[in-house]
């Protein structure tokens, strides 16, 4: 039987033209100088990774031009198929080699892969040259086994690209469960595999490796660029993880693609969508019809993230906490109202359905939607009347942390976000609180930047009778001039003498601040560090200049005489002193002593 197959093997070599006798065995030659020139250059270069990948990946591109080129030039039938499974195989044998360049975790498996794709190919020639149908009954089965064997550990190679180890390992389970179902039904005739599916394992091989790059090099670049734009580091933050997101969401796609039109897996997706999860007169929603929604809303949802950023970015920096992020907040809402619809529409679920539906349940809904409901609109009504902007400073009744020991019965702070429902502030203690949007509808809210940034801070200052006021205030003046926080060129700061209190001359310091530099400022991290500096630098100075800055004082005087009574531990008497009253002077120097005085009782 051996003899037999090599002597038709022989013989079919022997009846070829020798110009495509040279085609067919040059192309694997040039194949494989190819790949040992890639690895001789890298290993004296030493690239990273992707480099080495991308390499081999550029290798694989090119040859499968090459082959498809040269498969032109071949017109005997039989070596024409021999030639386009040999470059095929090559080309995937090439692109594994630049999947297992990156992933470390199956780096072991690869040889799996190789030696997969050439005894498939080398099985092949025997089921064409053999005359034993027993043996080519056997072989067929082989075939498609080393295939697959080939085949799945590139997939699982492939997916240590992806960021998120949930995501491998589900994906993981679900490529093994779809190699065992696709190997059963290749073998059972119900799909074919054919020049499509090569092509496709190539797209999802270029398409990770793409990924890959994104993820490692192209973020990076991203976020070099997103600084010379002077973007925050928050909003650089969401901005990069959009972009993440939408790459991922985009190579799934392909995934997804490749599958049902070059795996032929039509037939798959027509048994999901007669897989019926709602079967109704008025809803009708099956498997496929909940998976692609679910993905589209994915989708959409990633891109109104990076959508709202970009609409940010395209204000000025010196604009872009205001208006910008206003619009930011309207783009957003709206976005989220698209969204949705366009989920219910790929669902099924039309204005037709839904009112009916709403009819039905809005009695036993409304009461509870209706708090819902009220913040729901309440965001629009901020959005579109402006009282309440991002990047507004704001202040509302409430305790902002119990927890840090802040006092406070107010919230200060900074507008973050005008969500859906509720509205993001941050607190100078660098809280996020969550405050329904219909709070800042029905409640007196205090916005410190409606209009402008710029505000009047006052410090009140008490000191001794004796003091000089002129004196004071040209102290207190001189602290407000050389305060960092002060814009004495928006307007003059003022010194005002308001009372005559019990035991000190009560003045007020006031000046004007910008509110996003107390927010903001270098000096401080929190306002208080304004409140802070001007207390400290105007009690050093009051008291360079002498002025005494008074504490509260109160005299004590016994009306009658003061008797003393020492007792033992059981309660006899001891001694009695019983003097009268001490004189004035005297009393004054020993209480003051204690910094204590007296009073008349």
């Amino acid at each position: 039987m051996a003899v037999e197959f090599f002597s038709t093997l022989v013989g079919y070599v022997k009846s070829l033209k020798l110009q495509e006798l040279v085609v067919f065995v040059s192309y694997p030659l040039g194949f494989g100088i190819s790949i040992l020139s890639i690895r001789w250059f890298l290993k004296r270069r030493q690239p990273p990774p992707q480099e080495r990948a991308a390499l081999y990946a550029i290798d694989a591109l090119l040859f499968a031009l090459l082959g498809v080129f040269l498969l032109q030039k071949i017109y005997d039938p039989i070596l024409k198929l021999l030639f386009r499974d040999m470059f095929l195989s090559l080309t995937a044998l090439a692109l594994s080699v630049s999947v297992f360049s990156i992933s470390e975790r199956f780096k072991r498996l690869r040889w799996l892969t190789y030696t997969g794709l050439i005894l498939s190919l080398l099985v092949e020639v025997v089921i064409i040259f053999t005359t034993d149908l027993r043996l080519i009954n056997v072989l067929i089965p082989l075939r498609k086994l080393l295939i697959l064997l080939s085949v799945y550990p590139a997939l699982l190679a492939l997916l240590e690209l992806l960021p998120s180890k949930r995501l491998r390992r589900l994906l993981a389970f679900f490529f093994t469960l779809l190699m065992v179902g696709v190997g059963i039904a290749w073998e059972l005739g119900v799909v074919e595999f054919d020049l499509k599916a090569f092509i496709g394992l190539a797209v999802v091989a270029v398409a990770s490796l793409i990924y890959s790059w994104l993820l490692v090099n192209g973020l990076t670049l991203a976020e070099r660029l997103l600084k010379n734009w002077s973007v925050e580091a928050e909003d650089r933050e969401q901005l990069l993880s959009s972009l993440q997101q939408l790459a991922l969401v985009f190579l799934l796609w392909v995934y997804w693609q490749v599958g049902v039109h070059t795996l032929n897996l039509g037939d798959l997706v027509s048994k999901l969508e007669n897989l019926y999860l709602i079967d109704t007169d008025i809803v009708r929603i099956n498997l496929y019809n909940l998976l692609s929604a679910s993905f589209l809303l994915w989708f959409l949802y990633t891109l109104i993230n990076l959508l709202k950023k970009v609409v940010k970015f395209l204000f000025p920096p010196q604009e872009r906490e205001e208006k910008g992020g206003s619009l930011e907040a309207v783009v957003y809402n709206l976005g989220i109202l698209f969204v949705v619809a366009v989920f219910l529409a790929k669902l099924g679920l039309t204005w037709k359905v839904i009112l009916p539906l709403a009819g039905a349940l809005g009695i036993g809904l409304g009461f509870g939607l209706q708090t819902i409901l009220n913040n729901y609109v309440s965001g629009f009504i901020l959005m579109f009347s402006k009282n309440i902007k991002v990047g507004d400073f704001v202040e509302l009744p409430g305790n902002a942390g119990r927890f840090i020991n802040n006092p406070s019965s107010t919230i200060f702070g900074r507008v973050e976000d005008i969500s859906v429902l509720t509205t993001r502030i941050k607190t100078l203690d660098g809280i996020d609180i969550l405050v329904p949007n219909s709070t800042f509808i029905g409640s007196q809210i205090i916005n410190y930047s409606f209009r402008n940034h710029y505000v009047r801070v006052r410090f009140p200052f008490g000191v001794a009778y004796s003091s000089d006021p002129k004196k004071v205030k040209e102290i207190l003046l001189k602290v407000a001039y050389e305060c960092p926080w002060a814009k004495n060129y928006y307007k003059p700061p003022q010194v005002w003498f308001v009372e005559m209190g019990d035991s000190a001359l009560i003045f007020h310091l006031l000046f004007w601040v910008d509110i996003r530099e107390v927010w903001r400022n270098a000096y401080a991290t929190v306002s208080h560090g304004l409140f802070d500096w001007v207390n400290t630098n105007a009690w050093y100075k009051l008291k360079e200049a002498g002025i005494e800055i008074p504490f509260p004082q109160q005299d004590l005087w016994f009306r009658n005489s003061l008797k003393v009574v020492l007792e033992k531990d059981d309660g006899t008497p001891l001694a009695v002193f019983d003097k009268p009253n001490l004189p004035q002077r005297e009393g004054e120097n020993n209480t003051r002593e204690g910094n204590k005085s007296t009073t008349p009782l």
